[in-house]
């Protein structure tokens, strides 16, 4: 349930008790007075119109109460002196005893209708105006003098004034304190909550700052070292063929370089979006295969049907796939006949990197670089874009990646 829904619910909830009350101050205080015991006016019967005519003017500020409570009191007041009748007087000594920062008609109007209301005031909803206690006094001799006006003995009317003027006091204290003792155990819960997700932001910032460190201070150092060294030794070779494999490797590490960079972009990035340049997409499957190619790998791109624009999202999914499938065939099937195909059909692309046995074992040290997470992540990738991801080897010693990208 949303908060609006959830606060119109309560303000209904609301409407619907208050009218209830009013409904019953108003048949309690009009049977008031009846006869069957005139010292305190019983339950014998409706009143004659006077008494209905207090008892409307009892009820009618009862919806009100929320906002203040003293017109009910007064109203209470009256109707109790009039015909000792004392619902209305029990309803505002209740509301205003209940209520936090009692001298506020706002607070008053939290205070009585949600726990959460007192909760703006904290530990100050505990506390009343200065004038409560003579309010509680005035309250107790009200009830207690016009009992005795009515001809009870004094322990009779004591009983009944802590009944009457007593009782709603009492209550309306403890519910008072009760909502106060609520509203400060979540107003602590709620700061206990906002620090720990300061500090775990905190954590996290700190973390991708010395990743950030670490991966500039030792790859990327690295890296450029490579560019550097395979750009003087195509500069220095004389066979063609050689030079022209230095140069490869010299642009794939300025490209390695430029994701990296892009990399500790998002990683510095604080809670907001990096401005990091565009992701490789479909358009650029053509160089890829290209560089592997010039690395030693018979691999041929083939497309089918008739190319289209994808989403960012399906396109980076498409080059990441093939990217891993390839780096893997690098890996562990060197020198095997390798067929990337992409095919456009409606609604979806498919993607499939299959290649062949291989046809000289692997590099013992290529082969122990790898984390075996690469599909992992290509799945949870392909998962989150609702396409599948599957990848098996061939009964003719081969191995195929495929996979299904929803593309319009």
């Amino acid at each position: 349930m949303s908060l609006g829904a959830e606060g119109a619910l309560r303000r209904g909830t609301r409407l619907v008790v208050d009218a209830v009350l009013a409904l019953l101050v108003f048949v309690l205080t009009a049977d008031q007075g009846g006869g069957g015991m005139p010292e305190f006016g019983a339950f014998a019967g409706p009143g004659n119109p006077a008494q209905t005519i207090v008892a409307a003017v009892a009820a009618a500020p009862v919806p009100l109460r929320r906002v203040t409570p003293y017109p009910v009191l007064l109203a209470g007041a009256g109707a109790w002196l009039v015909t000792t009748a004392p619902w209305a007087l029990v309803v505002g000594a209740y509301t205003l005893s209940a209520s936090p920062a009692s001298a506020s008609p706002a607070a008053i109007g939290s205070g009585t209708g949600d726990a959460r209301g007192a909760g703006a005031a904290g530990s100050a909803a505990a506390r009343r105006p200065r004038w409560y206690p003579a309010f509680a006094a005035a309250l107790v001799l009200l009830v207690f003098g016009r009992l005795l006006v009515q001809g009870l003995s004094v322990a009779y009317a004591l009983l009944l004034t802590v009944l009457v003027a007593g009782t709603p006091v009492l209550l309306g204290l403890w519910v008072g304190a009760r909502r106060a003792l609520l509203a400060t155990l979540r107003e602590r819960a709620e700061r206990l909550e906002r620090e720990q997700a300061a500090l775990a932001e905190q954590a996290r910032a700190q973390e991708r700052a010395r990743i950030a460190r670490e991966m500039h201070d030792v790859v990327a150092h690295r890296v450029s070292l490579m560019v550097v060294h395979a750009g003087a030794l195509e500069s220095t070779l004389a066979d063609e063929s050689a030079a022209r494999l230095a140069g490869n490797i010299r642009e794939i590490g300025r490209e390695a370089l430029t994701e990296l960079r892009q990399v500790l972009k998002v990683l510095r990035e604080e809670g907001q979006t990096a401005a990091v340049e565009p992701q490789p997409g479909l358009d650029a499957l053509d160089g890829l295969v290209r560089r592997s190619r010039d690395a030693g790998l018979p691999v041929t791109l083939e497309v089918e049907g008739e190319r289209r624009e994808l989403p960012a999202a399906a396109g980076r999914a498409v080059f990441r796939l093939v990217q891993e499938a390839l780096t893997n065939v690098h890996k562990h099937a060197p020198g095997a006949p390798t067929t990337v195909r992409v095919s456009y059909l409606p609604g979806t692309v498919l993607v499939s990197v299959r290649n062949a046995a291989p046809t000289r074992p692997p590099d013992a040290f290529l082969d122990r670089t790898g984390s075996g997470h690469g599909h992992h992540g290509l799945r949870e990738r392909l998962r989150l874009l609702g396409g599948t991801f599957h990848a098996a080897p061939l009964p003719d010693g081969g191995y195929e990646v495929r996979a299904a990208i929803p593309g319009k």
